[in-house]
This record gives C-alpha cells, sequence and structure tokens, in this order.
C-alpha cells in the first residue's frame, strides 16, 4: 500500500503543477468551458504515469530488494528524492520559462540556465518560487514519512515476481498504453490554443523524450536542381535598381508584437505603428519564423528559419557559417551596432552579434542613467530608444544598426510615472505594448530632427508573436508586424506589400534596397522586390505547415514543396551550406 502511495504522490505533485500553470497562465490560455480544463487535467494524467513511470522504476526495482538494510534504502530514497525534486523545480519554472521557448521544457531549453543572472527578476516571479518551494517542502516531508512506512518483508520469489510486475506496467504506462506507438508530446494536443496544450504535458514527459531526439534528421528526396525548383528561386529574379544606394539601415525588433495587438480598436494599442504603416510598406500577410526571441533575432538578422526545436544559437550548428546583414554590410564600409537593453550574455547575443557581423554590442551595462533600469530584465524602452538616436549620431555613416526592444516582455514592465497614460487590455501585454509603441513614435521623433534620417531605411518587425488574446489557428499564431520606411516614401512604391512575406526574407530585401549584391543566397528566403508564389515554412514543436503556397496546387506539389524544404534545411545544416552559391 505504502509503495501505490509513492506512486500516487509524484502524480499529486504533477497536477499540481499543472494547476499553477493553468493559474499562472490564466490570461493566455484560451479554453471554451470549464468542461475543457477538466478534461486536460483527466488527458494529463497520461502524460504523468509516463513521466512517473520514468522515474520510478528503478528506485522501486531496487527498493525491494534493499529495503530492509537501513543505509542503502536511505541513500536510496535520498538519490531519487534530489531527482524528482530538481525535476519539480523544472515544472514549476516551467509556468513561466514556457512564455521564453513557446514550448515545454526539453534539452534543447537548457540555454535558459545562463538567463537567470540577474537576481533582481525573481521578485517579478516570486508568487512562483514561493509556490514551488512550498511544494516541494510538503512532497519532503510526505517523502520522508514515506521512507518509514515502507516496509517488505517477503520471499524471495515474491520478490522477483513483483520486481518483473513493477517492470511491465512501468513499461506500459511509460509508452502511454498498448497503442502501437508511444505517446509523444503531440498526443498532447487536444485544443486549437498551443498553451492550453502545453498545459496538458509536463516538463519532465518533455525533457525525457527530447534526449534521444536528433536535432536535424538527414532526409534526400531530391537532385539538388530539382529540390532548389520547388522553394523560391532568389537567383532566377534580375536585381533592381537600388533605391536608397549606401542608405543607413535602422532595424528595430519589437518585443512580442503580435499583428492582432495592432488591430485592437477602443482602445488603439499601437497607434504610432499603425500610422507609420499608412506613410510606408506595410506587409499585412508577413510571419515570424518562430515562436521565440533566441530564433527571431538569427531568422530576421541572419536569415536563418526556425525549423528545429533547438534554437539556432544554441545548437550544434552555431558554429555554421551565416550570412549577418551586419557582415555583408561591414565588409561595404558600414559601421554597424547591436543594442538590446538586457544583460549582454541574454540569449547567447554576446557570441551571436559579432557572429552576424556586428562591430559594436550595446547592452544594459552601457546605458548611462541607472534610473532607467525596470530593476528585472534591463533598460525600459523609452529612455533606452531616446539614447539610441542620440548615440547614432555620433556615428560615422552609412551606419547599420540593430534595435531589440524588452519592455514587452513579461512581466511587461512600464515606468511608474508613465503606468496611468497607458490603457489597460484584455491581456496585462497591451498596456506594455502601448508604452512601446509611444517610446518608439518618441524615437522617430528625435530620429526626424537628425541629419542622418534623410538617407535612412527603417525596418519594424517583431521577433515573435505575443500571447494570443484569442483561439488561433496555426499560422496566425506567426502572424506579427512588417513597416518599412524611408523619409521619401517614394522610393518604396515599387514593392508589392499584398504578397506572403517572412523574417527570413528581411536579409535580402535590405541588401537589395541599399544596392548591396550577396555572393550566396538561401533558396527558403526571396527579396521583397520580388512578388510572386512563395514557400513559407512554419515550424513549431512537431507541427510543420507551409504558407504562401495558392490554395489550387495539388496535393502532390505541395507534398513535395513540404519534402524540398526539409531537404534543404538539414543538407543545409549539417553540410554547412544554408547559403548557395548565387548565379548573379
Amino acid at each position: 500500500m505504502w509503495i501505490v502511495a509513492y506512486v500516487l504522490l509524484h502524480l499529486a505533485v504533477y497536477s499540481v503543477f499543472r494547476l499553477q500553470f493553468l493559474i499562472w497562465n490564466w490570461n493566455s490560455l484560451q479554453f471554451d468551458s470549464t468542461y475543457d480544463i477538466l478534461r486536460g487535467f483527466g488527458h494529463g494524467l497520461r502524460f504523468d504515469l509516463s513521466a512517473v513511470a520514468a522515474t520510478s522504476v528503478l528506485f522501486l526495482m531496487a527498493l525491494y530488494w534493499i529495503v530492509r538494510f537501513r543505509i542503502p534504502k536511505l541513500i536510496w530514497f535520498g538519490a531519487f528524492w534530489l531527482l524528482n525534486v530538481v525535476l519539480f523545480i523544472i515544472n514549476c519554472a516551467d509556468a513561466e520559462l514556457v512564455n521564453f521557448t513557446a514550448r515545454r521544457f526539453t534539452k534543447a531549453s537548457l540555454f535558459l540556465l545562463g538567463e537567470g543572472q540577474n537576481l533582481n527578476v525573481i521578485g517579478a516571479y516570486l508568487g512562483i518560487a514561493l509556490f514551488g518551494l512550498a511544494v516541494i517542502g510538503l512532497y519532503s516531508y510526505a517523502t520522508y514519512v514515506l521512507y518509514q512506512k515502507i516496509t517488505l518483508r517477503i520471499p524471495v520469489y515474491r520478490k522477483m515476481a513483483l520486481t518483473l510486475l513493477t517492470l511491465l506496467v512501468a513499461a506500459v504506462f511509460f509508452r502511454g498504453g498498448f497503442q502501437s506507438k508511444p505517446i509523444m508530446p503531440v498526443d498532447g494536443r487536444l485544443f486549437t490554443d498551443p498553451m492550453a496544450n502545453h498545459m496538458v504535458l509536463n516538463s519532465t514527459f518533455t525533457l525525457l523524450k527530447s534526449l534521444d531526439k536528433p536535432t536535424v534528421e538527414r532526409v534526400h528526396y531530391f537532385a539538388t536542381s530539382e529540390m532548389l525548383g520547388y522553394l523560391n528561386r532568389p537567383d532566377a529574379f534580375p536585381a533592381i535598381t537600388p533605391p536608397l544606394p549606401k542608405a543607413n539601415v535602422v532595424v528595430i525588433v519589437l518585443e512580442s508584437f503580435s499583428k492582432e495587438y495592432t488591430e485592437l480598436r477602443n482602445p488603439e494599442f499601437t497607434p504610432f505603428l499603425n500610422r507609420l504603416a499608412k506613410q510606408g510598406a506595410y506587409f499585412p500577410h508577413f510571419y515570424a519564423n518562430s515562436k521565440s526571441s533566441i530564433a527571431g533575432i538569427p531568422a530576421i538578422l541572419a536569415g536563418v528559419p526556425a525549423l528545429m526545436d533547438d534554437p539556432f544559437i544554441d545548437s550544434e550548428f552555431s558554429l555554421n557559417h551565416y550570412t549577418g546583414i551586419a557582415s555583408v554590410l561591414a565588409k561595404q564600409g558600414y559601421h554597424t551596432s547591436f543594442f538590446h537593453g538586457a544583460n549582454k550574455n541574454s540569449m547567447h547575443f554576446d557570441a551571436f552579434a559579432p557572429g552576424a557581423g556586428f562591430q559594436h554590442h550595446y547592452a544594459r551595462t552601457d546605458f548611462p542613467d541607472k534610473q532607467g533600469d525596470d530593476g528585472k530584465w534591463g533598460i525600459y524602452d523609452g529612455p533606452f530608444l531616446n539614447w539610441i538616436c542620440e548615440q547614432y549620431s555620433a556615428f560615422p555613416e552609412p551606419f547599420m544598426s540593430s534595435v531589440f526592444t524588452l519592455s514587452s516582455h513579461q512581466p511587461y514592465s512600464v515606468p511608474p510615472a508613465e503606468r496611468d497614460r497607458h490603457p489597460d487590455g484584455s491581456h496585462p501585454i497591451l498596456k506594455s505594448i502601448h508604452y512601446t509603441d509611444a517610446s518608439l513614435e518618441q524615437f522617430m521623433k528625435c530620429a526626424s530632427g537628425k541629419k542622418w534620417f534623410q538617407n535612412t531605411l527603417f525596418v519594424f518587425t517583431a521577433d515573435h508573436a505575443g500571447p494570443a488574446l484569442r483561439p488561433n489557428a496555426f499560422a496566425k499564431q506567426f502572424e506579427v508586424p512588417l513597416v518599412i520606411y524611408a523619409a521619401n516614401p517614394e522610393v518604396l512604391k515599387g514593392m508589392d506589400t499584398g504578397q506572403y512575406a517572412q523574417q527570413i526574407d528581411l536579409l535580402p530585401t535590405i541588401l537589395e534596397t541599399v544596392g548591396v549584391s550577396q555572393n550566396a543566397v538561401n533558396h527558403l528566403a526571396r527579396s521583397l522586390w520580388h512578388p510572386g508564389q512563395k514557400v513559407i515554412p512554419l515550424y513549431l514543436d512537431g507541427t510543420f505547415q507551409l504558407e504562401g503556397l495558392p490554395g489550387g496546387i495539388s496535393d502532390q506539389l505541395r507534398e513535395n514543396t513540404q519534402k524540398a524544404v526539409w531537404q534543404y534545411f538539414s543538407e543545409g545544416m549539417l553540410d554547412d551550406r544554408l547559403y548557395i552559391q548565387s548565379k548573379h
């Protein structure tokens, strides 16, 4: 009986952390009814049993044989207590970490271990920390009680039978039942809302399932020439006459700016960006290539698509060759800089930025006024953007600079003195979205008075979409705004803004706009100066979908296109040739 109680204890803890996930992310979860929530908890037990089976079977089988020996029993209990405490901490923290990675914890999430160096941020998550400590404290007490209660005085032959039975039952639970294939994270998809599906899973299960999963599997379906014919053919178009030769380039990446936030009215949360969209080139069919910042930044600044579970920056391919916008422009005499108000090593940007060609990296410690620090992640967007505007005036021209904002990152910090100026919305992020939009307006007001403004190409987009305000189809979870702006709007008139577009298209678009050619091109991308049928691959947590293709194409052509994308990406990563020599 006490052995069964040991298993039930762990199932109860996983259910408690599922409840914590539900409460912490309540504003981001989309359920149609209370029944859906109960269904999520019920279905989640299947994954909890799998996790408990994996982490308890060895414990129980050995315990049957050493339970009568005090010291071995104590050590064995202690070892598995520690293992489960570590796993419970991951499950507890994952209620918030899922907002960084857009998926439950896996081996690919280990990069987050280096993100917690700012102790001040703990205050924002004090509720999670205290709750986790309380649960682990109760779990530890219950484990101690079970340690004293569990005894097993039975003959050897019965111990052998019990050991075999435990192994068989654990094997069935670990694989999720008697079905033909073991359960995987994809089996947790009960709802259209990804966050609701994340609640169904537990982090122990997803971590264990990821341990033996290869980052990228090599596939080969076509000869190279046939494969490229299914893709975006970036080298099949003649180069345009550059509308802004040798212009300055400023790429502003807005944290978690979903397209749906820009569409809200009464109140309007992005009034400035919406006005700017009418003055510049606005692309209504624009997709982020990922659902996380650590994958979105390489997509925008280096054209690296996010078609694997590991973020490129933290993957085994991080040392692969990649073409950064800044690296190409630096060779043309551009001064290049990367600005992000967080710690310099946040998301390994201290390694990525120079690798992408940024000669200067400005971060939290470079900002001169500590009053502008939010005390959590870094510098508020308002003072940071104003400071950046002044920095640009000291840079030699032409310059290329990227700015990554942070105030619209959870916990959505807005300076206390400004909170009443920004409206609340249906989700806490919306107040910070309005604040960042207002900060952006001040930045452009400052820029418009500088001598470099008239010869600058501005690109405004987002690293990824933020929390959904309503249930959305898969592709809509990737929709973010894209506004390309120049002081003289006539130079952008030749762009077809109705075309489908993606983050990795920005690198060739910017280079073509300022008149810089690429020696090697990524065939999954194409400059937005060349519209037409487009292949836009979207991938998240095992789900893959193509956008941009016309609806009337045959199933065979769609399947071949998907195969070509996978082949190109797998060969590009494994053989370090994502970029193929251009014919031009």
